[in-house]
């Protein structure tokens, strides 16, 4: 049947999302969507069809005014593969009730024909109801019974050709389970889910045969029988049922049905086919074939996990967990930790565990504290911090339990976390252990409430009121973040023999609506946070700085350091588990008070800030040009672009220090060898260059310059007659200051800005 062309025009301004305005016919303006309710499914060789219902939904409907006169709409029904029965047709509203007011002709075409005059005014909502009660021209397998719609009067949205309401099937069966079971290797299982095995095409006679088949590696444990079948035989791999009731599907109870990983490998997926087997002798059996897969090997392990799903969070480092001096109402807790095996007894309990947190994270409480059949307790969590020395959880052997009942263990736990100053980034969890395969998760974020950029600068010796050219800006890491409430203060100044002088400048970047009260005291740059910032993160910007610097000061660099009101609340912040002195004879005995810190720590958020020097760079024979590169274990160092050898590498000693060959690094800087001196009876290198002269003792952890006492880090030590010193105090004793160390390949640059 032709169609108007405002029905063409609709359907293409739908597809292209432009809201539709069909006009079907002068007087009206209806669009609807078609759709089969209830569509049959048919065995082979029947052909009536019954049930279902083509809806059509009126999605808008607009009228102009026509003098009184009741507009009318016809619909066509045509059917393929089918011809129409006693065809009737109704019109409902929205609520299901049929409408009165509108009245309905229809009238048989064809034998697959139909069409239905509507007199009266659709409404939003409202369902055109075409009952599909055929019967099919064709009993194939696989035929489809179709129906299109068809209007001059009434446009369609979406599809209404060839809609699909009854299939003739052929006989089959599927077989289905909904989640997959887990074995271990040599171990065996019952199914997580019920089996289910259905029928496509009516019911299973009585007597029909089912082989079921596992893939290899895979054996059957205990079948057992169940409601509308019997099990017939097993053996190994293979296990028959057979129907004894007229049944759609047959259930097969998931305890009822034990599978073996007899020599399977893990990640191998047990695959169940299920075959319908045919019997000549007995009517209405018939042969086809699903398959299902059913169960999966999995290693026997502890597995460590968080919630995916969480949010990591994000906790400012340097601060107390009430947050002291900022207003961030973060409770330092970290995600939800899982330890959890895979199968009962995977977790070998004699062995003991470890959980470690990276260096500068400390845990303040564990809360959450859960154990399914491991026995771990929030007690043992205590005892392991305090054998970690309050760094990481050491838990001893046998401090779980074997577990009971056959059921998988599981312990969960949350860390309140704080961390030191200079840490940023993600908190990694680490297991480790004897038994265990080692295993890391993010469980939080730490970053800075501020950030501090600062540049060298290179001073020759003065007295008083040595300028500094550069400056220090502080940048707080949110709008509103430094409190007032607390009075968020903060205090700049310089290791050793050097103070501030005079009086700097302190500016506040007007954007912010910060305010502060500024000073130089006691030889340090001080401010305080009097007003928070508003929208924007606020800068303070020090400069106009000056030093005091004695004359009789070391050369070389000097550090500066940041103590602030946040980092004096962190320094007293108690760690979790603290000792107990049980001498005394009540309670538990008074807490000895278990904090990060030992004596007044600071922060060093500049490296060599002062670069203290003997004379003008232009007169200093003392400054380095060559590029020094020395990876810890190798036989050599790089200098510029030389390969140099060497008989005794770089090594990391027991305190963690990266030691260089004095020698070695001397030389490849530019030093002459026979400027690098050595004093077997009293074990001292002598290094002579420019206007210094270096003397550093074996076993001490001094450096003298020029007859000033510098302390090192670690001691001198003696390896192989050669001398090593810490990187740092290497570089610091030599003037270099351009000093790199990449962790990842272990190895040390001087000079790393030069070619």
């Amino acid at each position: 049947m032709k169609k108007l062309i405002s029905f063409v025009m609709a359907a293409a301004m739908v597809a292209s999302l432009v809201p539709a305005t069909a006009f079907a016919a002068e007087d009206s303006d209806v669009m609807a969507k078609a759709k089969v309710i209830k569509a049959a499914e048919l065995q082979k060789g029947e052909d009536a069809v019954s049930g279902p219902e083509l809806q059509l939904t009126i999605d808008s409907a607009q009228y102009k005014e026509m003098g009184g006169a009741e507009p009318t709409a016809s619909v066509t029904f045509t059917l393929d593969n089918a011809e129409f029965g006693n065809a009737t047709v109704i019109v409902v509203n929205e609520d299901g009730v049929e409408r009165d007011d509108v009245s309905v002709v229809v009238t048989k075409d064809d034998k697959n024909e139909v069409t239905a005059k509507f007199t009266g005014k659709f409404a939003k909502g409202d369902k055109i109801v075409l009952n599909l009660a055929s019967e099919l021209t064709k009993t194939s397998a696989g035929t489809k019974a179709t129906v299109s719609v068809d209007s001059d009067d009434i446009g369609f949205i979406g599809g209404y050709e060839n809609l699909v309401y009854a299939t003739i099937l052929d006989k089959g069966i599927t077989a289905t389970v909904k989640k997959l079971a887990e074995v271990a290797p040599e171990e065996s299982t019952t199914l997580e889910k019920d089996l289910k095995i259905k029928s496509k095409v009516g019911k299973f006679v009585v007597g029909q045969t089912f082989e079921l088949k596992l893939s290899k590696g895979f054996e059957f444990g205990t079948v057992k029988g169940g409601e509308g079948y019997d099990v017939d035989d097993k053996d190994g791999n293979v296990a028959t049922i057979v129907i004894t009731a007229e049944t759609d599907e047959i259930v097969i109870d998931a305890a009822d049905m034990e599978i073996i990983a007899d020599s399977a490998k893990v990640d191998a997926v047990a695959t169940l086919t299920v075959k319908a087997l045919k019997d000549k002798e007995i009517t209405g059996t018939f042969a086809a074939t699903a398959t299902v897969e059913v169960a999966k090997v999995i290693d026997m392990k502890v597995v460590m996990s968080v919630d995916e799903d969480e949010d990591v969070p994000v906790i400012y480092s340097g601060v107390d967990v009430q947050n002291t001096g900022i207003t961030d109402d973060s409770d330092h807790l970290s995600l939800e930790v899982t330890l959890k095996e895979t199968f009962a007894g995977a977790w070998n309990v004699k062995k003991a565990f470890s959980l470690e947190l990276p260096e500068g994270v400390y845990v303040t409480d564990v809360t959450d504290v859960s154990c399914e059949q491991l026995g771990l307790e929030a007690g043992n969590f205590a005892d392991a911090y305090q054998k970690g020395d309050h760094v990481f959880f050491d838990f001893a052997k046998k401090i779980l339990t074997d577990t009971e009942g056959g059921k998988a263990g599981k312990i969960t736990f949350k860390l309140q976390l704080v961390a030191d100053p200079d840490f940023e980034g993600d908190v990694e969890l680490t297991l480790k252990g004897d038994a265990l395969e080692t295993q890391k998760v993010t469980i939080a974020k730490f970053v800075k409430p501020y950030t501090v950029k600062a540049a060298q600068n290179d001073l020759r010796i003065d007295y008083r009121y040595t300028a500094i050219p550069t400056a220090i800006e502080v940048t707080e890491a949110a709008a509103g973040l430094w409190s007032k409430k607390d009075g968020a203060e903060f205090i700049f100044h310089l290791e050793r023999n050097i103070d501030f002088d005079g009086d700097a400048t302190f500016v506040v970047d007007a954007e912010s609506g910060m305010e502060i009260k500024s000073e130089t005291k006691d030889g340090n740059l001080k401010f305080k946070v009097t007003a928070a910032s508003d929208e924007d993160p606020a800068t303070v910007t020090i400069k106009d700085m000056a030093l005091y610097m004695g004359r009789n000061i070391p050369a070389g660099p000097y550090s500066l350091l940041l103590d602030t009101t946040l980092l004096k609340a962190y320094k007293v912040q108690d760690l979790f588990a603290p000792d107990y002195d049980d001498k005394k004879e009540t309670g538990e005995g008074i807490i000895k008070h278990v904090s990060k810190f030992d004596g007044d720590t600071v922060e060093t958020v500049k490296e060599a800030f002062v670069n203290v020097i003997t004379a003008g760079r232009e007169q200093d024979d003392a400054s380095f040009t060559t590029k020094v590169v020395v990876p810890v274990g190798e036989s050599y160092v790089i200098s510029g672009e030389n390969k140099i050898e060497i008989d005794t590498p770089a090594y990391i000693n027991a305190a963690g220090y990266t030691m260089l060959p004095v020698r070695a690094v001397a030389v490849a800087l530019g030093i002459n060898t026979q400027n690098v001196l050595w004093n077997g009876p009293t074990k001292t290198v002598t290094i002579l260059y420019g206007q210094r002269i270096i003397t550093m003792t074996a076993g001490q952890k001094v450096v003298n310059v020029n007859g000033s006492v510098l302390p090192a880090s670690s001691a001198v030590e003696i390896v192989n007659s050669r001398a090593f010193l810490p990187m740092r105090d290497l570089a610091t004793a030599l003037g270099v200051t351009d000093i790199t160390w990449d962790a990842s390949t272990r190895t040390a640059t001087l000079n790393g800005s030069q070619k």
